[in-house]
C-alpha cells in the first residue's frame, strides 16, 4: 500500500491538491489549464492516484461535447498524514519528502516573484522569515496549540471575492542548544 505522505508529497499531486484547496472544484481541462506544464496523460495518472487514495473525489460529472466530464474536489480531512506513518517513515523517506515540500515552495514563490513587482508584496501578504524561538517543552507545546487554532478558523473560511488566497507554510526545526 502506497503511504500517504508518499501520494501528497510528490510535485505533480501537491500541486494538484493544492488547486483544489483553493475551493472550487475542476475539471481535468480547468487542470490542465492552471498547471500549465503538466501533460493531459500524466495528469489523468495522478487524478487517478489521489482518487485511490481517497484524497480527492469526483462529484459532479458534465457531458460536455458528448464526452462526460468529471469534476473533481478536495477531501481536506483525509489529507493529515497519521502520526504512525510519520514515525514508521525513514529518514531517507522524509529528506525526499521535505525535498518535494520545498520544491513546491520554491516554485510558489518562483512564480509569485517573477509576477508581482516588490511594490506589492507587504499589500499582498508576501514575506519570509527565519526566528529562533527559546522555549521549554511546555511552552512550545503552548505555542503549536496557538498557532494550530488560529489555522483551524482560517481554514474554515470559504472563498470569496474579498478574500486572497495566501499559502501559509511553516514548519519548526529543533536545534541543539548546546552547540549555540
Amino acid at each position: 500500500m502506497t503511504k500517504k505522505a508518499d501520494l501528497l508529497l510528490h510535485p505533480v499531486r501537491m500541486r494538484i491538491v493544492q488547486q483544489l484547496l483553493l475551493g472550487k472544484p475542476l475539471t481535468i481541462a480547468e487542470l490542465l489549464d492552471v498547471l500549465g506544464d503538466v501533460p493531459q496523460a500524466t495528469l489523468y495518472r495522478h487524478i487517478n492516484l489521489l482518487l485511490k487514495g481517497d484524497l480527492i473525489e469526483i462529484i459532479d460529472k458534465k457531458n460536455v461535447k458528448g464526452t462526460e466530464e468529471r469534476v473533481f474536489s478536495i477531501k481536506k480531512d483525509n489529507l493529515k498524514i497519521p502520526e504512525n506513518e510519520i514515525e514508521n517513515t525513514s529518514q531517507e523517506d522524509h529528506l525526499r519528502h521535505f525535498t518535494a515540500f520545498h520544491g513546491n515552495l520554491f516554485q510558489l514563490a518562483t512564480t509569485y516573484l517573477t509576477e508581482a513587482p516588490p511594490t506589492r508584496y507587504e499589500e499582498e501578504g508576501f514575506g519570509y522569515w527565519y526566528t529562533p524561538l527559546h522555549l521549554t517543552n511546555e511552552e512550545f507545546l503552548e505555542l503549536v496549540e496557538s498557532v494550530n487554532k488560529c489555522i483551524e478558523e482560517a481554514i474554515k473560511k470559504q472563498p470569496t471575492p474579498e478574500r486572497t488566497a495566501r499559502v501559509f507554510a511553516g514548519m519548526f526545526i529543533p536545534q541543539n542548544s548546546s552547540k549555540s
